[in-house]
């Protein structure tokens, strides 16, 4: 069986609205949506509110415009 690990990043937002320990939240609605999705609780978790993007993902996020980001955004949330 292979093994597969999820990543996300998410952002950005200004660290002066973080408040402290504000990824204790983030983390436990994973952590639950993994069980729920799964029907297993995951080995690991690891995250920080301090995740940089990688080239091919700045590139993209420069080459799609606001507006299809904007669209996408409220396609997922129906």
């Amino acid at each position: 069986m292979k093994k597969q690990i999820w990543e996300c990043k998410i952002g950005e937002v200004d660290r002066e609205k973080l408040p402290r320990n504000s990824d204790l939240p983030m983390r436990v609605a994973i952590e639950n949506a993994y069980h729920e999705l799964t029907g297993e609780w995951p080995d690991f978790i690891f995250s920080n509110w301090d995740a940089k993007l990688n080239e091919g993902e700045k590139n993209f996020l420069i080459d799609t415009a606001p507006e299809k980001q904007k669209e996408r955004h409220e396609k997922h949330r129906r």
